[in-house]
This record gives structure tokens, sequence and C-alpha cells, in this order.
């Protein structure tokens, strides 16, 4: 178990205004603060391959974020897409996280274990007309987004075709949310305020998909995979998520889970974008093209380039335990 000092201090120097220096102070906010709630945070990783590098510096990220709050650490296995997710890979991650240190403070939550619980939410979201199907293909989306450009230059990824009905004879191939013409406000950790419109920057958005195949009979609501969006708002609900660090390729979303949560009437977490670890070309590095796997016998080394990369200073040590112990240094027992 990570223990922190009897006579708490600074974790080893930070580089001044980096992620690691702003997430020291608002820590020492949050613990000034009377009768703060209780801290709790997760990391939520995708089981389509193995851990890499970025992946281990959201994880330490949000750990070392957790601890120094004084809270609890969860992980998540968002196993929601059964096309690109196993248990054998997300088994593999696990296995690497225990061995790199991580402690998990509750057992692991998988989201295809939890078909009912977005079933709930979504009949709850039906109940208030906020759902409706689409019997659009991708083809027809990029042809109603033609036609947008040639209007409006603010062009939404979906311009609500099967807002007001579906041709009774099409399959219908998703559900969607019903979005609202208006801002969306919300601010980050950090302070930051974020203005997002989404019928202007997504469109109706997606909450299910459907299996059956084009030319299937009509689908019913029980059929198909979940979306993201939907899956990790609930889950972030039911685990009683408080704040959540992730990377900023994820700010993106944001807005659209806000929205979900206030339409369900669920608390919304405090927000914390960290930035995202690039290859040579300046894209996200991503298990999707092969980035190169933790290797666990190299843990100690790997974890001191996370802990650089997000604004820390090496730590002297050649043991993981000891690594631990510095980073976590002035968080509370």
């Amino acid at each position: 178990m990570h223990k922190s000092s009897n006579h708490p201090q600074s974790p080893p120097p930070l580089r001044p205004n980096s992620w690691l220096a702003r997430a020291w102070l608002a820590a020492e906010r949050f613990k000034s603060t009377p009768n703060h709630p209780l801290y709790r945070g997760r990391f939520a990783p995708s089981p389509s391959g193995l851990l890499h590098q970025g992946s281990l510096i959201a994880a330490l990220a949000s750990y070392v974020h957790a601890h120094w709050h004084g809270g609890v650490w969860l992980v998540r296995m968002e196993d929601v897409d059964q096309s690109r997710c196993t248990a054998a890979y997300g088994k593999a991650q696990l296995t690497v996280l225990r061995e790199l240190g991580f402690e998990f403070d509750a057992n692991v939550m998988w989201q295809s274990e939890r078909n009912e619980a977005y079933q709930t939410a979504f009949d709850m979201l039906c109940a208030h007309q906020q759902v409706y199907p689409c019997t659009c293909t991708r083809r027809d989306i990029a042809d109603s987004r033609t036609h947008m450009d040639a209007r409006n230059a603010q062009t939404p990824a979906y311009a609500g075709t099967c807002r007001k009905g579906i041709n009774p004879n099409a399959p219908i191939r998703s559900w969607r949310f019903r979005v609202h013409d208006e801002p969306l406000m919300w601010q980050d950790e950090n302070g930051i305020a974020h203005v997002d419109n989404l019928e202007h920057s997504v469109g109706d958005f997606v909450l299910k998909r459907a299996k059956t195949p084009q030319n299937a009979p009509k689908n019913k609501a029980e059929d198909g995979d979940w979306a993201y969006q939907l899956a990790v708002v609930v889950d972030d609900a039911a685990q009683g998520v408080t704040h959540i660090v992730r990377g900023e390729d994820l700010l993106d979303s944001t807005a659209r889970q806000i929205a979900l949560q206030r339409a369900l009437n669920i608390p919304t977490p405090h927000y914390n974008h960290i930035p995202l670890l690039l290859n040579p070309s300046g894209d996200k590095l991503s298990k999707r093209d092969q980035a190169p796997a933790l290797d666990a016998l190299h843990g100690l080394e790997a974890l001191q380039h996370a802990w650089c990369f997000l604004g820390g200073q090496p730590v002297e040590t050649d043991r993981i335990c000891d690594f631990w112990h510095a980073v976590l240094q002035g968080a509370p027992k």
C-alpha cells in the first residue's frame, strides 16, 4: 500500500505551470475546503489492445490526482465496443498496471456486463422524447452535410434528417439523442470556461447502433451496441465518480456527456484534460496505430517518462515502490 509521510511535504520539484503543478495546487485548494466531498477518480482504458506509453501517462495522471486529493482510484474497462475489445486485452492491461505499482481501490468494472444499466438510462431518455430512431447511412449523412455546407458554414456532423420521422420501410441503423440549439457552458477544474452549441458542433448524436443487416426488418431498440457517450455517463454516475482526468482528445466529448447528465438528472463530475503524447507525425499515440506496448521489465523508466512528461523532475531511485513513495508525498493518509 502506498503510504504518505508522517510529515506531508511536496513531491519532487514540478515545472511551473505544468499539468502536475496545476494539479498540486488544485489538490491543496480541495483539501483546504471545509467539509469537501469524498474524491472518487477513475482510469477507464479501452481493451482494444495493449497499454502503451500514452495510456500510462493518463493512468499516472489520474492516479496521482486521486492520491493528492486524498481520494480513491477506480479502474473501469470500457469494452462496450465488442467488435474491437477483448477480455484478454483487458486482463493484460490490468496485469501491467499492477506490475507498475498501481493499486485499485475497488473491483474493476467491465462495461460488457452493464447492458441493463444502459437500457434503463436509454428508456428514461425515450420516455422524455429525447431519443429517436435514425435510418441514415454514412452516405446519407455525407450528402446532408454537403447540402448544409451550401447554406451554412457551421455544419453539424448530423443534420437532423430523421428528427421528424423515418421511412417505415427502411431499417433503423441507430438511435440518436436530440440536442438543442443553445450554448452549453461548463468550466474545467483549472477554471477555464468552455462553451459548445451541440446542434452546431456535432448535431444529434448516437446512443445506440443497430446490429441487424442493412436489408433486415425494422429493428427494435433492444437490439444493438451501446455508444461510448451513454455508457461512460451511466458508469461514472454508478461509480460515484467526482473527478475525471483524461486526455485532451476527449475534450470535445465533454459537452455531449454533460448534456446527457443533465437529461438523466445525474451530477456532473469535475473535468481535467491532460496533454497528449504524440508520435513523430504529430498524431496521438494510439493502440489502433500499433503504438509500442508497455514492457513491465522497463516499468520504472516508463513511469519516469510519464512523470516528466506531465511536468515532474526525474525521481532518483531504482525501485518502483520508491518512485511511488516520492511522487505521492503530501497525499493525505
